[in-house]
């Protein structure tokens, strides 16, 4: 669909031509300076480099030629991206999906969805933590409903499996009184979700056959793992899968629990904290990090107990082409390791060319992603069968009408 106000052929332009010639100008000054800048910081410096390829354990994936008989079940989900905001109601939906593979071959498949609404009570930004979780809730029952009813022999899920935990502490005590399509029973209050949806994670964790695909890390462990042998070094700047991109061959994977006798989570705090105790010894910082990183846990998913599972998972990075970074995946520390080996050739094995990350799992996050415009669209649809069931007009744009008109949402 073409936008409105723009010839069609200046759609063949770059974005930054349609914008005024001073802002033109001011694009290339900030392009240089940030080049500039990435160069006297010396980022990339040799000497780090070889230091790591030193230190850190790269080895070489097995082979298993049995890859392409694997049942493979992947799931993901999805929300809105823009959740639909008007004077007094706020709408967000959500999606989830599994399908089965077996190799790359796809066969079955099955959807979930559903949708929150508020009276535009609570902040943005916990409303927004909130769908996150209506969504994982989804996407766990789902993998549940997988592994019961195919028994896979790896079940594939976008993202860390205890990914949602963030942010957690901000809506525990939030009411959010919603009951899942087709329930009897719901969730009054935040802290009810988070313990249904831990719940249903520590499940799947223990069985183990669950392998998560983190897409975003920002991980700094082997910076922390430096931090706390050499306390005199200073800072790399750079996360964990930048410097596994540079000293990577493909067909080779790196795992935290190998190289380091020290949890990777604990390592991901280890220098901020360090920075905060100067003066102290590195076993000092090292417990105080893992004090921190327990209350942390705690205040999130409203539990402490719940830090033998995240402690428990294990993560590997998996080199699958030059071109792209290593891919980070997860699984329980109690997985049988001939599953484990089965696992990471597979996902190197099922790699997509466009991405690098297996292409079973870009294939079903194409399947539940959920149009920009589509709360939008529900809010509308809610309004017309409103007006239709006669409601008053006058209640209904007070009610439906939009904070900016000029703006679509």
């Amino acid at each position: 669909m073409k936008r409105l106000g723009i010839r069609p052929e200046l759609e063949e332009y770059p974005d930054w031509s349609r914008m005024p010639k001073v802002l033109q100008t001011r694009f290339f000054e900030l392009a240089e300076a940030e080049a500039q800048k990435f160069i006297q910081a010396n980022v990339v410096n040799a000497n780090v480099i070889n230091k790591l390829r030193s230190m850190l354990k790269i080895k070489r994936l097995d082979s298993y030629e049995g890859w392409e008989e694997l049942l493979v079940a992947c799931v993901d989900g999805s929300d809105t991206p823009v959740c639909n905001e008007r004077i007094s109601l706020r709408y967000a939906l959500f999606a989830s999906a599994y399908k089965l593979f077996k190799g790359l071959d796809g066969l079955e498949e099955e959807f979930m969805s559903d949708y929150y609404s508020d009276r535009q009570i609570i902040s943005h930004d916990k409303f927004s933590k909130i769908v996150e979780l209506f969504m994982t809730y989804y996407e766990r029952l789902m993998a549940h409903r997988a592994l019961e009813k195919h028994s896979p022999d790896i079940l594939m899920l976008d993202g860390s499996l205890f990914g949602y935990r963030a942010r957690c502490s901000e809506i525990l005590d939030e009411e959010v009184d919603w009951t899942p399509f087709g329930k009897s029973t719901g969730f009054k209050i935040g802290k009810e979700l988070v313990e249904e949806v831990t719940r249903l994670t520590v499940e799947l964790v223990k069985s183990g056959r669950a392998l998560g695909i983190i897409k975003r890390v920002n991980t700094a462990s082997i910076d922390g793992w430096i931090a706390y042998k050499e306390p005199l070094s200073r800072p790399i700047g750079l996360n964990d899968r930048t410097l596994l991109s540079m000293i990577m061959e493909t067909c080779t994977f790196f795992s935290y629990d190998e190289a380091f006798d020290v949890n990777f989570n604990i390592l991901n705090w280890y220098r901020s904290v360090s920075k905060e105790l100067k003066g102290k010894g590195p076993e000092d910082i090292l417990k105080e990090t893992e004090r921190r990183f327990k209350v942390q846990i705690k205040a999130d998913l409203g539990d402490e107990s719940y830090l033998q599972y995240i402690m428990g998972m294990r993560r590997c990075y998996v080199k699958t082409m030059y071109e792209y970074p290593p891919v980070c995946v997860e699984f329980w520390k109690g997985s049988d390791p001939e599953w484990v080996r089965k696992a990471l050739r597979y996902v190197y094995a099922s790699r997509d060319p466009a991405t690098g990350l297996p292409f079973p799992l870009d294939i079903v996050d194409n399947l539940v992603s959920l149009p920009k415009g589509v709360a939008k669209e529900f809010a509308e649809e809610v309004e017309a069968r409103l007006l239709r069931a006669g409601i008053e007009q006058n209640v209904l744009l007070t009610l439906f009408s939009r904070f900016n008109p000029q703006k679509e949402e």
